[in-house]
């Protein structure tokens, strides 16, 4: 296998194998696991067979030329890997699941637009990157498309900003404050995370795909950007882990207590 998938590959078989046990044992704790905790497994999963499937058809090509299907496997992996993350990132940002048990109107409305878009967009990428810049508008819609990613990944910011509006308004409301101020601190912590990772991945790696192209650190970029989803996948795992001890769980077990 090439280096740089399977080692990355190694290390999302590992999380994804670690977030599942942490499941499987959170459980018993009633209240503790999520459906959101589940989204996350199916995200890390997808995202490990990304990378197996990256690698298996980097080495399939290698030996015949050919990726004999496992291109196709790739492109699968990574539309429900690219629809898993998007919707993971924008549940977590309104509080879906560990907070409230329902999605409101308006992230319904974000979820179904930006969500399909981005996917595509993101397909497309990976399509359009796999042919010669020599055919006719490639550096055109390779632009067009990355500036639509771009988007996509703002647009699902709206609703963490909503939903820091929400709580910034309930924190000046006499009884709630203490829970609201907790709340509105997580999700800026949250907030600023996707903020940076959205700046790093999309305009940083793209800056150093483009002037690295041609060169021997080519894969610099490349690394750099799993690196980023790897360190960005244990900040939420940590964040959102389903224990006793966080926070975000401290707040789904007071409301509980409070409805009881």
């Amino acid at each position: 296998l090439p280096s740089s998938p399977q080692v990355m590959f190694g290390l999302l078989a590992a999380i994804t194998a670690s977030w599942a046990g942490l499941l499987l044992r959170a459980r018993r704790t009633a209240g503790s696991v999520q459906y959101i905790h589940w989204l996350m497994l199916g995200l890390v999963g997808f995202k490990t067979l990304t990378l197996l499937s990256q690698a298996c058809m980097y080495l399939v090509v290698q030996r015949y030329g050919s990726p004999h299907g496992w291109n196709w496997v790739y492109y699968i992996a990574t539309f429900f890997r690219g629809m898993l993350f998007f919707s993971v990132v924008v549940l977590i940002g309104t509080g879906w699941s560990y907070m409230k048990p329902f999605i409101d109107e308006n992230t319904r409305k974000v979820l179904m637009v930006v969500i399909p878009l981005q996917v595509f967009a993101e397909i497309a990428i990976v399509i359009t990157g796999e042919e010669s810049p020599s055919i006719r508008d490639w550096a055109t819609w390779v632009n067009i498309l990355h500036f639509v990613d771009i988007l996509c990944c703002c647009a699902i910011l709206f609703p963490i900003v909503w939903s820091i509006k929400h709580l910034r308004e309930a924190s000046e409301t006499d009884g709630k404050a203490a829970r609201a101020l907790e709340k509105l601190r997580l999700f800026r912590q949250f907030y600023i995370l996707v903020v940076v990772f959205i700046y790093f991945t999309r305009i940083v790696v793209f800056l150093l795909r483009a002037n690295l192209a041609d060169s021997l650190y080519a894969w610099v970029a490349d690394a750099a950007y799993e690196l980023a989803y790897l360190a960005f996948y244990v900040w939420v795992g940590v964040k959102f882990a389903p224990n006793t001890d966080n926070p975000y769980t401290k707040l789904r077990q007071e409301e509980i207590e409070m409805r009881a």
